[in-house]
């Protein structure tokens, strides 16, 4: 279905195969291919989910439980979340 490696989730079905979907860095999401590239869809900060571009900032959209999936709780809030959105339903 999908998969995450270095900060990049892709679609592939092996660790960094696939067309990339979006990624995370530093507590935001985007859209592009590698780590901190693309447009900004959302950020994470301590456990709230948002829409702006930079942590903490934008609307508030829910919070990190809200967009769980189970067999990710080893994964980071931003990731998660990330996870949630690319593959699940969007959030943003």
């Amino acid at each position: 279905m999908a998969n995450f490696k270095n900060g990049v989730i892709k679609d592939g079905s092996s660790p960094g195969s696939g067309r990339a979907l979006g990624n995370v860095k530093n507590g935001v999401i985007k859209d592009g291919s590698s780590p901190g590239s693309g447009r900004a869809l959302g950020n994470v900060k301590n456990g709230v989910v948002k829409n702006g571009s930079s942590p903490g900032s934008g609307s508030t959209i829910g919070k990190v439980r809200d967009y769980s999936i189970k067999g990710s709780e080893y994964l980071d809030d931003t990731t998660a979340v990330a996870i949630y959105h690319f593959l699940i339903r969007r959030v943003f």
